[in-house]
Formats: C-alpha cells, sequence, structure tokens
C-alpha cells in the first residue's frame, strides 16, 4: 500500500508570501524598475524573495525580518491576512 502526504495550504504557510508582494506593491506603486530595486533591498537584508512561495512555511525569524523591512518602507501590513 503507498502512502503519501499532500500538502495543503494552512494558516502558517503563504504569509510571508504576500506579505512580501505587499511590500513590493505599496512601495513601488507600479514602477517596473522600484519593483527590482525593493527586491534587491530585501535579499541585501537577509530575504531571499526567490526561495519564498505560498507553499513556504512560515518562519518566525524571516517574518520578523519582512515586518522590519514594511517599517522600514513605512508600509503598513496590517491590512494582510
Amino acid at each position: 500500500m503507498c502512502h503519501f502526504r499532500i500538502k495543503t495550504k494552512t494558516a502558517f504557510m503563504g504569509t510571508m508570501k504576500k506579505l512580501i508582494d505587499t511590500i513590493i506593491k505599496e512601495k513601488a506603486m507600479g514602477n517596473t524598475f522600484q519593483e527590482l530595486n525593493i527586491q534587491m533591498k530585501l535579499v541585501l537584508k537577509g530575504i531571499d524573495i526567490r526561495k519564498i512561495t505560498e507553499e513556504t512555511e512560515d518562519d518566525p525569524e524571516l517574518l520578523e525580518k519582512i515586518y522590519q523591512v514594511a517599517n522600514d518602507f513605512n508600509v503598513n501590513l496590517k491590512q494582510v491576512n
């Protein structure tokens, strides 16, 4: 008998991706150059956006970095679920 687990989306997954997308959207305001600039700044602050997807489990340390970056960029993340 074959057993395998199906990975389901939970409240503990995908939050980091939503937060990062919100930071980029709010700060860049549609400007492609600014989007790339913000992505680079996130990487320099230790947030590798290439490795964070909607299926990535939320990491408390990384979440703290994301919230700090949002604060540095004056982006309000309170409305993000």
